[in-house]
């Protein structure tokens, strides 16, 4: 009668003392707010909103995140997608104010802040300019964010 047990792994993964939440945080909001200037420029200067520059974003707010944050727990992901998504509306609002600045013959700094500072305002431009694509490549960038800041884990087969 054989009584050996198979081998178990745990069930509660061990604790993760490299990772940074705080970190990864920072060094994601650096990359969220490159990407927005980039979508931004991108967009004002082109006239031409790429849509793909939101997985683009998405991507680099990921890496970035895993690479300075070093976690493998849910909550890199889901701050992955929340900085992807902040990024997404923050270079919409970019291209947003500068067009209006152009338009009225104001700074872009002046528009810019005066949305940030003016919550009916930015809910007016965001409702008028929103269609159902902002809300597809949006909800493509968070997936993205969130995908590219979990490490992909190889199992061995038994």
């Amino acid at each position: 009668m054989n009584t050996s047990l198979p081998p178990s792994s745990p069930v509660i993964e061990p604790v993760e003392t490299e990772s940074n939440l705080l970190l990864g945080l920072i060094g994601g909001g650096v990359a969220m707010l490159a990407g927005a200037i980039v979508w931004g420029a991108i967009t004002y200067f082109t006239e031409y909103q790429i849509g793909w520059m939101a997985i683009g974003i998405g991507f680099l707010v990921g890496i970035a995140v895993r690479y300075f944050g070093k976690g493998r727990s849910a909550i890199f992901g889901i701050a992955s997608a929340a900085l992807a998504l902040l990024g997404c509306v923050l270079g919409n609002l970019m291209f947003y104010s500068g067009v209006i600045a152009r338009e009225e013959g104001v700074s872009f700094i002046r528009v810019f802040f005066f949305f940030l500072t003016t919550p009916a305002a930015l809910i007016e431009v965001f409702t008028i300019a929103f269609d159902f694509m902002d809300l597809l490549f949006y909800g493509l960038a968070a997936w993205v964010g969130y995908s590219a800041a979990m490490e992909v884990r190889q199992y061995k087969k038994a």
